[in-house]
């Protein structure tokens, strides 16, 4: 069962260094996750209230609540903002490994990896000495449907994997084994698929290879019903795969369809080492990342070490073009997707600083960053950015996990060994070089900064007298998730409220003008202060005081143009008053002397600018306000 636990939640609002086009990428959370052992993180998938991340564990402390035998799957299920909401453990007394977990689109998941034991969670292991794939199906609390060892007398190694359109499972990797599940053997490692339907029984397997060694990487189901497989094989013949080698290992391509007859297969490559380890399908063909060692042959523009090598193919695995990303210390690329503007983005891992790759954080040359760049449509480098700290983010030759919410929205599970440094706001629990789980969130704000809210609506007029209140409202602004509100001067009283609705309560006796304000925020920040709301603050005192039947005062016609008349009638048998007028921002604008009991004055509005204007007839201790429109 899961054990609950409790984290917490960093905030971070990064001031971001942008190279080659403007993007304004911000880590708005993240967390660490882990014991003082190693915890590495190998991949994550969205759920209903948050997300599943998944990887392997020696620990068995910390967030880690037990650990069957020397290295365990972890799975950590997690609210939206990276709170543990529970934590599980799956194995036997040896080890295990798990590199995804994929959705079977009917609300529960895979997990596919490897197992080395033959007790624990493992039922049934008929060649208990040996590594094998290891499927396990879980529901949404992650308590175990089913699990099922497949391999046979050799070790197998599960790398990946799709799901069917009937809601199976194809697990692919490689195989050196010659019976058992494996129906054929031609060599000494061999690609392996083999198909699970949805409750755990085999219905076929199949093989890919030749007489040497042949790795399965990456695996698509095609819209066509078939498969698009790729892998890295040095092609010596003695099997299946037939095409021209360029050097030591070739990527390789093989189209499958939905019997598994090859369509074609193409091979890709210089005269070094190549690979595939990532497949997406395009409208036109499909997209590939793939590992390069070599300068020459299909390959072009190589930096150093290992390139991470980007080719666009037809629907028949023809080259459209071609092109490497990197530095001279080794890049690697486990994550492309398609953007709505016909654009691709690349999240992989680097140990360089140079080439194409700048702000790289690692203290040395053997540790990685996490790199994430963006490609036109026909391959060019628009975009770059590294993220990680002074120590290693990603594990050389071992996947980390991806969710791409929107074009410029990204969830990254990968892991750290050392923080807090740069990027990596935490401590890992074991310390320098025992990795945590570090998981974040990414967002160009530039598209999700909340929007300045409009203008507010509200009195422009208010009492003060027995601290009176007055509500002011705001339309909804885009992407905000909260308000703040403000009221100037702060002597003017308190103004409270989180949303779209504030109360101010004026401050006792208060008398003048009053300026609200408010701004909206997100994980992004903050917008700009909206446009001021003017509120003229009186006491109201004596008003009621000056009987209705001695005092008047009248203002015609208002909205007024040229002219405005005061008709008035002083109160108490006085002679003399005053009345002065502001503008909305409480500047004085003009003051008028009255005599008399009774009288008129006009006002020569022609030269003020149209708005509203308040006013205030003051007669010693007796005074009466109102407001004025002039309207050209």
């Amino acid at each position: 069962m899961f054990i609950m636990k409790k984290t917490t939640i960093f905030l971070i609002l990064l001031n971001t260094v942008c190279y080659l086009f403007s993007q304004n990428y911000q880590m708005t959370w993240q967390q660490c996750y882990g014991g003082e052992e190693s915890d590495k993180a190998r991949d994550i998938t969205l759920i209903f209230d948050g997300y599943f991340i998944v990887g392997n564990t020696l620990s068995s402390n910390g967030d880690i609540s037990f650990n069957h035998g020397s290295s365990d799957i972890w799975l950590i299920k997690t609210d939206s903002i990276g709170n543990i909401i529970c934590e599980k453990t799956y194995g036997g007394s040896e080890s295990e490994g798990c590199q995804r977990i994929i959705p079977d689109g009917d609300g529960n998941y895979f997990l596919i990896g490897g197992s080395n034991s033959a007790d624990g969670d493992i039922s049934n292991d008929p060649f208990p000495d040996t590594w094998d794939y290891w499927i396990v199906k879980i529901d949404n609390n992650g308590n175990i449907i089913w699990e099922k060892i497949v391999g046979g007398n050799g070790d197998e190694t599960l790398w990946t994997g799709t799901v069917t359109n009937d809601g199976g499972i194809v697990a692919f990797g490689w195989s050196g084994s010659e019976y058992g599940d494996v129906s054929i053997n031609y060599g000494l490692y061999d690609m392996w698929m083999i198909k699970l339907n949805s409750d755990g029984d085999i219905e076929w397997d199949f093989t890919l290879g030749t007489d040497w060694q042949d790795y399965g990487q990456a695996i698509i189901q095609t819209s066509d019903g078939g498969f698009l497989v790729g892998g890295s094989s040095k092609l010596t013949g003695g099997g299946n795969l037939d095409c021209d080698n360029h050097g030591q290992a070739d990527a390789v391509l093989i189209k499958l369809d939905s019997l598994r007859n090859i369509e074609w297969q193409h091979c890709y490559g210089g005269s070094d080492y190549e690979g595939v380890n990532t497949i997406i399908e395009l409208n036109d063909g499909y997209l590939i990342s793939c590992f390069t060692h070599s300068d020459d042959g299909d390959v072009t523009g190589y930096h150093g070490e290992a390139d991470i090598w980007i080719l666009k193919i037809d629907l028949y695995g023809n080259i459209i073009w071609e092109q490497c990303f990197g530095g001279n210390k080794g890049e690697t690329a486990y994550h492309i997707s398609t953007n709505s503007n016909d654009e691709f983005t690349v999240i992989g891992y680097t140990k360089s600083n140079n080439g194409d790759v700048s702000g790289n954080h690692s203290l040395n040359e053997y540790d990685t960053d996490l790199w994430m760049y963006k490609l036109s449509n026909n391959g060019e480098l628009l975009w770059q950015r590294c993220f990680g700290g002074e120590g290693s983010e990603a594990t050389p030759g071992l996947s980390f996990g991806v969710i791409k919410k929107s074009d410029n929205n990204f969830v990254i599970a990968a892991q750290t060994d050392y923080g807090p440094s740069y990027d990596v706001h935490c401590t890992p629990h074991g310390g320098f070089n025992d990795e945590d789980y570090w998981l974040f969130e990414l967002k160009d704000c530039a598209y999700y900064a909340p929007a300045t809210p409009a203008t507010l609506c509200g009195a422009d007029t208010a009492c003060s007298a027995g601290g009176a209140a007055t509500v002011y409202t705001v339309a909804p602004a885009q992407n905000a998730w909260s308000y703040e509100w403000q009221l100037l001067p702060e002597t003017a009283g308190t103004i409270n409220g989180d949303s779209t609705t504030a109360t101010v309560n004026w401050a006792e006796n208060y008398e003048g003008a009053a300026v609200i304000t408010v701004r909206s925020q997100n994980d992004c920040g903050q917008s700009a202060w909206s446009e001021p709301k003017y509120t003229q603050v009186q006491t109201c005192l004596g008003t009621e005081e000056i009987p209705a039947e001695t005092t008047a005062l009248r203002v015609y016609p208002n909205p007024a143009k040229d002219w405005a008349a005061f008709n008035y009638t002083l109160p108490n048998n006085k002679t003399k008053g005053v009345i002065k007028i502001v503008d909305t921002k409480g500047v004085f604008i003009t003051s008028f002397t009255i005599t008399g009991k009774a009288g008129q004055k006009i006002w020569d509005t022609r030269k003020l600018k149209p708005g509203i204007y308040f006013y205030t007839l003051n007669v010693s201790e007796y005074s009466r306000s109102g407001k004025i429109v002039i309207s050209k």
